[in-house]
């Protein structure tokens, strides 16, 4: 990966840097989501627009606030299992082409509020698929929502594919036709498969490892939810199967041994703080082992995860990390940085997006 520019670098260094000023650098920095899911992204206003837009919906005719005490998770929940709960409310509403193509589409549009380049979305199309609306349907309207969100606000996107565990919760043939379908749509929009948690149990890794491999022959980059919580083995499991990209990865912080293996590796960790957060994961942010990790030679990304579900956007993140982990601009530069090299597009693109970082980062630090 390649070093952030000596110039932004050496600005960064140079500047007064206040709590003020660096929450505005993290507002104004140009950025990229790594780690966003398309149902954790609807914000309360998006569901209210597909509640009124639903028959029979019990959200309908509810405010905007009452939406939001229903699907928004601003208090830490004792356990992910707690926080996926949230998702039931509004899940009914995104089993219809017209309203996964809005989430897509307002979902870009938040993006660029925030100064974010390039968005990788990932979601799991089984969670949408009912009898008439299958899974190719559910990526096609994703995939206009994010067209036509690119049309509209300048944002690019990449989908990634959510595979799912357990398979009490989502069972194996449903995980064969998401990998079967992420590897059609490898070079059409689709750029990387990920394997995420619809639910408790103690599915491993490992069991996931030939659908994964069939996605990197078919050139997707590869990502996997693990060390989110205490199960044991997922860090392991995931650098048997060679993964790019790990989200989360709490669990590094009690095995120094695997972390320095992630480093040799260059083996990235998307890391999501408000999620961690609100899980339990961590028990705040200043406890979050990012600074450690970053200390150590890691590399990782700063994302979102569920910014709708959580009431937060990536220049939240950023800011917070500046204000509790006291990181440094220059700091916060090299995480937005990191997150352009770290994304599922082909070199040209991400030197491309580098440029337009150089760009704006250079005029947020004015």
């Amino acid at each position: 990966m390649p070093d952030l520019p000596h110039a932004l670098r050496e600005s960064a260094r140079r500047g007064r840097w206040t709590p003020r000023r660096l929450a505005r650098l993290a507002a104004a920095l140009p950025k990229v989501e790594t780690h966003l899911h398309l149902d954790g992204a609807l914000s309360p206003r998006t569901v209210r627009r597909l509640a009124e837009a639903t028959p029979g919906s019990p959200l309908a005719g509810l405010s905007v606030e009452e939406i939001r005490r229903r699907v928004v998770v601003d208090q830490p929940r004792a356990s992910l299992a707690a926080v996926l709960d949230a998702f039931q409310a509004f899940y009914p509403l995104l089993r219809a082409a017209p309203a996964v193509e809005l989430a897509a589409y307002e979902l870009l549009r938040d993006c660029a509020r925030q100064n974010i380049l390039h968005a990788e979305v990932r979601f799991a199309p089984a969670l949408q698929r009912t009898g008439d609306f299958t899974l190719e349907d559910v990526l096609d309207a994703a995939l206009r929502g994010l067209a036509r969100g690119a049309a509209d606000f300048g944002v690019s996107s990449g989908v990634i594919i959510c595979l799912l565990r357990p398979f009490a919760v989502v069972d194996r043939q449903a995980n064969e036709d998401m990998a079967a379908l992420a590897v059609r749509f490898a070079g059409r929009g689709v750029v990387g498969l990920d394997v995420a948690d619809a639910g408790p149990g103690d599915q491993r890794l490992s069991d996931y490892a030939g659908w994964l491999g069939r996605g990197r022959r078919a050139g997707l980059g590869l990502t996997a939810h693990a060390g989110e919580s205490p199960r044991g083995g997922e860090i392991e499991d995931a650098l048997e199967i060679g993964v790019d990209r790990i989200g989360h990865g709490i669990i590094l912080r009690e095995r120094p041994d695997l972390l320095q293996e992630l480093i040799r590796r260059g083996t990235v960790v998307e890391v999501n703080p408000t999620s961690n957060l609100r899980t339990g994961a961590v028990s705040s942010y200043r406890e979050h082992p990012v600074r450690a990790w970053r200390d150590a030679g890691l590399t990782a990304t700063l994302s979102t995860d569920d910014p709708g579900v959580f009431g937060i956007d990536l220049s939240h993140e950023y800011e917070a990390l500046s204000r509790e982990a006291k990181f440094t601009a220059e700091e916060l530069l090299e995480l937005a940085w990191n997150g352009i090299w770290a994304l599922f597009l082909p070199e040209a693109r991400r030197r491309a997006l580098a440029g337009r970082f150089e760009r704006g980062a250079a005029a947020a630090l004015d």
